[in-house]
């Protein structure tokens, strides 16, 4: 028997957002669905982080328009029940438990053991007392496992050596099935090993990438 998986699709749109006359979003917008993991590349400053704190609550622009299977959400409370995201620094208060924090998020710590053996021994151990690699590889766990229907990845790549990238790719893709996913990163040859459908963000616009062409032609990377 084949279980359907309901098919959940979120739209962020018409995004515009300036500070004072510098412009760094112009119409520009983002799509995850179940079953999708949609990259967002970028050069430095080019407002990829503005555009997901955007869309989060965190910022306020000048335009957007946000909704989930054809019903506009607003607001930051009503985002967060939909979306959860992993912003490029920490989230996690150091001085919880990480026993305390699976609790908060309702999931069961030792799904994270069995992926990665050695945070056996941090159960009762505080955030504050791990290395950057590790908090990051706890905070994606909880934001691809939440049970929420989409997630927002920000440089999740981030202070992780190449193992923990491939084990992070993994989940990624096997949580894909549940979750539309969104997730940009610096290491894009990482993003475009994962990634279905590439989007780059370039002068405040949003560019659909067919190939590697596409990444040099509109001057992300140079040709090989």
């Amino acid at each position: 028997m084949v279980v359907q998986v309901r098919k959940n699709i979120l739209l962020a749109d018409s995004i515009r957002l300036a500070f004072g006359s510098r412009e760094v979003l112009n119409g520009a917008w983002l799509r995850a669905e179940t079953g999708k993991v949609t990259g967002l590349l970028g050069r430095n400053g080019c407002g990829k982080s503005c555009m997901f704190r955007a869309i989060m609550g965190d910022l306020a622009p000048q335009d957007l328009f946000v909704k989930v299977n054809e019903l506009p959400v607003a607001g930051y409370r009503e985002i967060g029940l939909y979306v959860k995201y992993l912003p490029q620094r920490p989230f996690l208060p150091p001085q919880m438990k990480l026993e305390e924090v699976f609790l908060w998020f309702g999931l069961d710590f030792s799904g994270l053991v069995a992926v990665f053996p050695n945070f056996s021994k941090y159960e009762y151990e505080r955030v504050g007392n791990l290395s950057g690699g590790e908090k990051r590889i706890v905070e994606i766990w909880l934001c691809l496992y939440s049970g929420a229907p989409f997630c927002i990845l920000d440089e999740p790549f981030a202070y992780l050596s190449p193992v923990y990238v491939e084990k992070v790719q993994k989940m990624i893709d096997e949580q894909k099935q549940h979750v539309g996913i969104i997730i940009s990163d610096h290491n894009y040859e990482a993003i475009l090993e994962i990634s279905d459908e590439i989007l780059l963000l370039s002068q405040g616009y949003v560019h659909l990438v067919r190939d590697r062409e596409d990444l040099v032609r509109l001057g992300y990377c140079r040709s090989v």
